[in-house]
């Protein structure tokens, strides 16, 4: 019988994808937007002066397009970087030998997987996990392995002692904190356990951080600053989310050395080099300390929504949470008993809740949101909605949410 192709396989995959939603919101007038994580937020004004000054002028474009960047990157975006770390966390971290400049998150991604994996090697992902991290594991020829994870105090000391056939034999083990979808937030426990994880196993950790600055239910700890996971973890980042730049394209990778000896070989075999114009604004904004209140504000902000959605969408209307938002830029609520409430043409076959709360929000209030079905299937009875939305947005949909039945 003739195997599944790659395209097969990804092809089973788009059926969830988010930009269905998405562009439908986007070409629907009127509609609230609370689908694409988008920040309507940044880049903090106290960059602006030096940014302009430096960057946006024929000198400056001229200097960063007649040539190719190094394999890895500005030396002085790199030391920003560890500066960024130190500022922030008390973390020291070589810049010269452990980051590595990428086209965005979304690069580093694939290099963490590609350098922490051999061809048909398995990756584990949680559920709920970010959607593209099993996209990218199929797409680059490996074996998806998913760990169910469920919602608790620290989810991660829950779900790895059970996770002993899912674990043995994988290479590596995605995990993302802060967190897209649910906003969960590892703990000092969870991080322990996924030391002990990682040495019982022999896997690496790849820890997406991307959203680092939005920790406000608990405080964020980068993987590589946890006793046992310093040799043994790769961190991705960019400034998409934290600056509210997604256009500009840039991120970064770290870890040790010898594995950042490695991304950057395959990220001049496959990319070759960054945009250095686009590097030359992240390293102002990244070394711009007096921009560091101005990402605890917008974590601020995001917290005080969140308690605003929780307290708008209560049990009493059908909506539960079992996760409450720590982090991140998102709400995941539950939503099957409000599913009850509402038509069943607005229901998917096969696929839970989440897709009939989401369908109904869309039609009758032109609101959107992304089924929890597209972050694996434990999550198939939630909805996500993004919180880094403009504040008028915001305000439309808690008009709306007052008036749900």
């Amino acid at each position: 019988m003739p195997q599944p192709s790659l395209s097969d396989e990804l092809s089973a995959l788009d059926e969830y994808a988010t930009k269905a939603m998405a562009e439908r919101a986007r070409q629907t007038p009127g509609t609230i937007n609370l689908a694409f994580g988008e920040p309507a937020f940044g880049p903090p004004a106290t960059s602006k002066a030096a940014i302009e000054a430096n960057d946006l002028n024929w000198d400056a474009f001229i200097a960063s397009s007649k040539r190719y960047e190094k394999n890895r990157g500005m030396l002085e975006l790199r030391e920003s970087i560890a500066s960024y770390y130190w500022r922030r966390h008390g973390m020291k971290i070589d810049p010269e030998s452990e980051v590595l400049i990428t086209h965005g998150g979304v690069e580093a991604i694939t290099l963490a997987i590609l350098a922490t994996t051999n061809q048909n090697g398995a990756v584990a992902v949680t559920d709920p996990s970010y959607m593209l991290y099993s996209r990218a594991i199929k797409a680059l020829g490996r074996t998806l392995r998913v760990l169910p994870r469920y919602a608790a105090t620290d989810e991660y000391v829950n779900a790895l002692p059970a996770a002993g056939d899912v674990l043995n034999g994988v290479s590596a083990l995605i995990v993302n904190s802060p967190e897209n979808p649910s906003g969960y937030v590892l703990s000092d426990e969870d991080l322990s356990a996924i030391a002990e994880a990682s040495h019982k196993h022999g896997c690496w950790i790849i820890h997406d951080e991307v959203y680092d600055s939005m920790a406000f239910g608990r405080k964020h700890q980068p993987a590589r600053q946890w006793s046992g996971l310093e040799d043994r973890t790769l961190m991705i980042n960019s400034f998409s989310k934290k600056y509210g730049v997604p256009g500009l394209r840039t991120g970064w990778l770290c870890g040790p050395a010898e594995a950042i000896d490695l991304a950057a070989k395959l990220h001049d075999f496959i990319y070759l080099g960054v945009n250095i114009l686009s590097e030359r604004i992240g390293m102002r904004m990244l070394s711009d300390a007096s921009a560091d209140p101005w990402m605890d504000d917008m974590s601020h902000m995001l917290g005080n929504r969140a308690q605003q959605l929780m307290a708008a969408l209560p049990e009493v209307k059908g909506f539960s949470w079992p996760r409450k938002p720590m982090g991140a830029m998102f709400a995941f609520p539950n939503v099957a008993n409000f599913a009850k409430k509402i038509p069943d043409h607005f229901a998917e076959e096969g696929k839970g809740s989440g897709h009939k709360v989401s369908n109904y929000l869309m039609d009758e209030h032109r609101l959107a949101t992304i089924p929890g079905g597209v972050y694996g299937p434990e999550s198939k009875d939630h909805v996500r909605m993004i919180l880094c939305c403009e504040q008028s947005t915001f305000d439309r949909a808690l008009g709306v949410f007052s008036r749900l039945p």
